[in-house]
């Protein structure tokens, strides 16, 4: 049996928030996006499945993807012109 510890980049929280959205749609289409170019993700969304879209403005969607992706995640949803690079910038 493997020990976790041994492959870091395995473990499932070993993830990181890649982009905030405020509309459920938006989200779901960034994560279209990933998943057909073949990248795992995770999405986070708390709005009473979809009832209650005042939510997202208090807890915006969030779209995870693993360490190992995040620079081919943001290439591929830039080009895709669903997130701004500027925005991303700090």
């Amino acid at each position: 049996m493997k020990n976790s510890v041994s492959e870091p980049n395995r473990h499932p929280l070993n993830t990181v928030v890649l982009a905030y959205f405020h509309y459920r749609y938006e989200a779901e289409l960034a994560q279209g996006f990933l998943d057909e170019s073949g990248v795992p993700t995770v999405l986070l969304i708390d709005d009473a499945g979809g009832m209650d879209v005042g939510l997202s403005f208090v807890n915006p969607a969030r779209l995870l993807v693993g360490l190992e992706y995040v620079e081919r995640s943001r290439e591929i949803l830039e080009d895709a012109g669903v997130i701004d690079p500027e925005a991303l910038t700090m």
